[in-house]
């Protein structure tokens, strides 16, 4: 039972290590989004610090609600912009891609990173305010945001 037991936990060690390695380290992930963020027109620091705020860069990071990846994106999101969730490089677009949007949107980014958040339509309802239930999850971003632009990201 013992060597079971040792073997399932070296499995699990090996499994867990190749996931990781799989979906590549979160400097790799970083440099990813910066890359892909400069390409799509988006300031690297702000999605930046959504994808940290989001999943500490972890694309295998999954929420209680099933959302997926480095922007913790929805299976719906995801499907409608033709993207996979589950694939890194996909993860990146789709949520770069959103934030852009809801920038476009609303005109602001505390606007649109509450738009990320919690929705578009939430943001609406609140007049175009950064809904109460949002305010630490973009003050977060905010602080994070200053923090990548000090670093001359």
């Amino acid at each position: 039972m013992k060597s079971f037991i040792r073997g399932f936990i070296a499995l699990s060690a090996l499994v867990i290590f190749s996931l990781q390695t799989f979906a590549g380290s979160a400097d790799d992930v970083k440099q990813n989004i910066i890359k892909q963020a400069k390409s799509m027109g988006v300031e690297p620091a702000i999605v930046l610090s959504i994808a940290k705020t989001e999943s500490g860069f972890n694309q295998n990071a999954r929420s209680v609600s099933g959302h997926i990846g480095v922007f913790q994106l929805s299976h719906h999101t995801a499907k409608h912009m033709g993207l996979d969730p589950y694939k890194l490089e996909d993860n990146i677009k789709g949520g770069i891609t959103y934030y852009k949007n809801m920038y476009e949107r609303f005109g602001s980014m505390e606007l649109a990173v509450a738009a990320f958040n919690a929705g578009p339509e939430s943001v609406k309802r609140h007049n175009n305010t950064v809904p109460k239930h949002s305010q630490n999850f973009v003050s977060r971003i905010m602080a994070d945001y200053k923090y990548y632009k000090g670093i001359g990201i």
